[in-house]
């Protein structure tokens, strides 16, 4: 089956998408945002067709895959009619602003058995991708430290007087409105993916938060998990340095999984240079007493996944990642923000 698309929401994440698509051999036969400005090089580009009204593409009867890449806001009713439409969908993280929100996607999505993807793409670096494999080598795995560390400039003193990071009294902040919240969400959902990824579903949290006061906005969020494969000790900073990390660009992010039988250790460098930046991968076997390195040349993890995605959808086939993985990273987002307000441990309740 080939794939005609849609894409819907052509601001600064579509061009991963596009690319992706493109790569893939996907005929992209609209392109849709409400800034005609944002649209039009895309539709001239592929020689798409432009709307501002999503269910232009929705109801056309060519398009068999709608792309979303607007913002969370607009997540759950382009997903509901394309489902309804009988479209495949791949669709930009957060799924939703909410998990109740994400809860009605997945569901409608499996009544309906459609083709659905919320596009966590860190599963597909490459050192995640090794990781995963060599995971079972670990044994029973004891602890894991999981961190997203994200170079914001320093936004521990005063709050920004305007632009992206301030919030306006009685108002809502640029980062609130085009994402939902702060660090956790911007950064961290990505990481909790990668957790659930790993280790599967966590049965209690404890979260602590950082919210500076008049913003609402997070700049920290840490949190302690009990899942099926030992402790998790998650953490999403916004920080102001300049040269740590992997690469020593500020952007500082790291797996490490320690098992009875060894440790791996993942590095990557920032969500938008993969094409251009490195990541690595470190492998402790402890029966040898060595440790080894796995380098990867620079790849974008958005077209290694959109051609997983797409390969599957040619077939009509889910295939091996679920419909419900946007789902459970809202689920557990909500939970950190229950913890961190009761001050207190949660149970999990798992919706789906």
């Amino acid at each position: 089956m080939s794939i005609t698309a849609g894409v819907v929401g052509c601001g600064n994440i579509s061009k991963f998408h596009f690319d992706g698509l493109e790569k893939a051999g996907v005929k992209i036969k609209w392109v849709c945002d409400l800034a005609k400005e944002a649209a039009q090089p895309w539709a001239q580009k592929f020689g798409a067709a432009y709307t501002a009204d999503y269910k232009d593409i929705i109801h056309d009867p060519a398009v068999n895959l709608v792309d979303v890449t607007a913002i969370s806001a607009i997540h759950k009713p382009v997903c509901l009619d394309a489902i309804h439409a009988g479209k495949a969908v791949i669709c930009e993280k957060t799924l939703a602003e909410n998990a109740q929100d994400a809860v009605e996607i997945v569901r409608e999505a499996e009544k309906k058995q459609a083709i659905f993807y919320t596009s966590y793409m860190k599963r597909f670096i490459p050192a995640v991708e090794k990781a995963k494999e060599l995971l079972p080598s670990l044994g029973r795995i004891l602890s894991t430290h999981i961190r997203a560390y994200q170079c914001w400039g320093n936004l521990w003193g005063e709050m920004p007087a305007k632009g992206f990071f301030h919030t306006p009294p009685g108002g809502i902040s640029v980062i609130r409105k085009k994402f939902g919240g702060g660090i956790l969400v911007c950064g961290g959902s990505h990481i909790l993916d990668l957790v659930l990824f790993f280790l599967g579903r966590p049965q209690r949290l404890f979260a602590s938060m950082h919210v500076p006061p008049g913003r609402d906005y997070d700049l920290q969020a840490a949190v302690l998990m009990e899942t099926p494969n030992g402790t998790v000790l998650f953490e999403a900073l916004s920080h102001p340095l300049n040269k740590i990390g992997f690469l020593r660009d500020g952007w500082d992010e790291k797996i490490e999984i320690n098992g009875v039988n060894g440790r791996l250790e993942v590095f990557s460098s920032a969500w938008d240079n993969m094409d251009s930046k490195s990541s690595l991968l470190v492998h402790y076997d402890n029966q040898s007493g060595q440790s080894v390195e796995y380098r990867y040349n620079p790849v974008s993890p958005f077209a290694r996944a959109i051609a997983f995605f797409c390969g599957n959808i040619e077939k009509g086939t889910q295939g091996s990642q679920s419909r419900r993985t946007g789902y459970d990273v809202d689920e557990l987002i909500s939970h950190i923000l229950l913890s961190s307000g009761k001050h207190q441990a949660v149970e999990i309740d798992w919706k789906i």
